[in-house]
């Protein structure tokens, strides 16, 4: 009973609550206007790219104060985030096509590093199996992202847009039971005796 009332912290339920609204609203998003999310991705990216290229330009004139040379680094990669972040601005397009072949490239490699990790894996050949065709769709679904780079944008977002619905589904829901098994722990009768002497 002690170990069962631990899982039944007061609050528990509340951080995957907030998940789960979350994860509703921005799936809902993604997946009811991805090209609007598309254009609030890009230039949210452009404008973090801004303030890391500031904050890089600003740190080298710091470390440019002091001696030796690694001012350099700091005020090349914050040259390069300003001069990102003013092309992510001026051409959004272009910013999604990198996107997606960051994205395409990405399903690839993971795909085909986990189809031949789980080669490897001291597990049951069937799960085994598993996880090598799921490797291998997932480098698929890489290529086709890569073939279809204008469509691919799209989709992706809405994909996303699918499973962060069902994953802030499935995080309200496991609330709930959080919250439920919260109750039940409260104490209903006190079993003591009080006495004095």
């Amino acid at each position: 009973m002690a170990s069962y009332c631990m899982l039944c912290t007061t609050g528990s339920w509340k951080f995957p609550l907030t998940l789960g609204v979350i994860g509703l609203l921005i799936g809902g998003l993604f997946f009811l206007f991805p090209d609007l999310s598309l254009t609030l991705v890009i230039y949210l990216f452009a404008v973090i790219a801004l303030l890391i290229g500031i904050i890089l330009l600003v740190a080298a004139v710091f470390l440019a104060k002091g001696s030796g040379g690694f001012f350099a680094v700091p005020l090349i990669l914050g040259v390069i985030a300003v001069i990102l972040a003013v092309y992510s601005f001026l051409n959004p397009e272009s910013t999604a096509t990198f996107i997606a072949i960051v994205i395409g490239a990405g399903c690839i490699i993971a795909g085909l590093i986990g189809a031949f990790t789980a080669l490897f894996q001291p597990a049951p050949a069937i799960r085994r199996a598993l996880l090598v065709a799921g490797g291998f769709l997932l480098a698929g679904l890489g290529m086709v992202i890569l073939i279809y780079l204008q469509r691919s944008v799209v989709l992706i977002f809405q994909l996303l847009g699918a499973f962060l619905l069902v994953a802030g589904a499935v995080a309200i829901i496991g609330a709930v039971v959080l919250w439920w098994r919260g109750r039940s722990c409260e104490p209903c009768v006190i079993d003591a005796e009080f006495r004095e002497g």
